[in-house]
Order: structure tokens, then sequence, then C-alpha cells
């Protein structure tokens, strides 16, 4: 990822609302490989790991991305990006409607995406307990519950037979019910 190192440093610890104490490029990196499970296509991989990047980093955009990756990388974390301007509930609406007739590069990062917050939810809860929501803009885990299930549905079809698939379901009814 040529020149990569000069703008995706900026936010090197995720917010505290996230998983404490975790560098930031961990949960990027993890949706990368994940997403390598599924496919070998290196843009797809890329794009996966760069997903946040739009979203979180300053000065990083859709030309941004064209210019340093390529234009079909910007185009799939476009698609990826949430609308930070919105409030929570419309932004995971609107991800929910968006997975469903996303290209299926788009929702194989959704899942990658999904899962590793899944995970990062899995080795926390059992520590923190209902304490953990509150690092969340959302602090209510039923509604909490109810984006990561509606991701599910809207995965479904696509990735049932996937393992990623079949290990972000067995997370939520794990700790969602």
């Amino acid at each position: 990822m040529r020149g990569g190192k000069t703008w995706y440093r900026k936010p090197l610890i995720l917010p505290p609302r996230y998983m404490k104490d975790r560098p930031y490029i961990v949960h990027p990196m993890e949706v990368g490989k994940i997403v390598s499970t599924m496919t070998q296509d290196e843009e797809i991989i890329s794009a996966a790991i760069l997903h946040d990047t739009i979203e979180d980093c300053e000065g990083v955009d859709a030309n941004v991305l064209k210019e340093m990756f390529s234009a079909r990388v910007a185009g799939i974390v476009s698609q990826e990006s949430e609308d930070k301007s919105k409030t929570w509930m419309e932004r995971k609406s609107a991800t929910i409607e968006r997975l469903k007739t996303a290209p299926i590069e788009v929702q194989m990062i959704g899942l990658a995406d999904k899962l590793s917050n899944m995970r990062d939810i899995d080795r926390d809860y059992p520590v923190c307990g209902e304490e953990l929501w509150n690092r969340f803009r959302m602090k209510d885990k039923a509604t909490i519950g109810w984006y990561y299930k509606g991701v599910r549905e809207a995965l479904r079809e696509a990735f049932a037979e996937t393992e990623a698939f079949t290990e972000y379901c067995s997370l939520i009814d794990k700790n969602f019910g």
C-alpha cells in the first residue's frame, strides 16, 4: 500500500467507545484477513483494510484513495462508508438496506467488518459485562443487537455457506440471543 503511512497513521487508537487499549490498525487488518478467506482479489482485500479511512481519517476521501490505490478500491471503500452527519439509527438502517443489494465485494467487507466487531464484543463482554455497551455511541444492547441481526439477515443469502458468516451468526446468538 504505497504511501499509506502518510495519512493512515492519524488515529492510532480507537476512540474509547470501542475496544480499549487496542491499536487502531488491528481492526482493519483483521477485516482484511477475514476478507482474504473469501477472495484472493488484492483490490478487495486492500479495500477491506482501508474500509474505515473515509470515515475516520482526516483528509481522506475517495479521490485520495483513487490516487493512492485505484478507482476500484476507492469505489468499494466509498460504498462501505457511512454518512457520519446522520444519526446512529439513520446510518445503521441505511447500512442494512445498502448491504441487501450491494455488490458482493462490498457485502464481503461488510461481513468481515461486523465479524471483527463481534469478535471484540465477544472478547470484552465476559470481562466488562453490561458496562461494555457504554463504550459505544448507541449504549442500548438491544438496539446494537438489532443492528447486528439486521446485517446478518441482509447478508444471509450471499454468505450462508461461508465460515465467516457461520461464526458471525454464532457470536450474535451468544451475545445478543
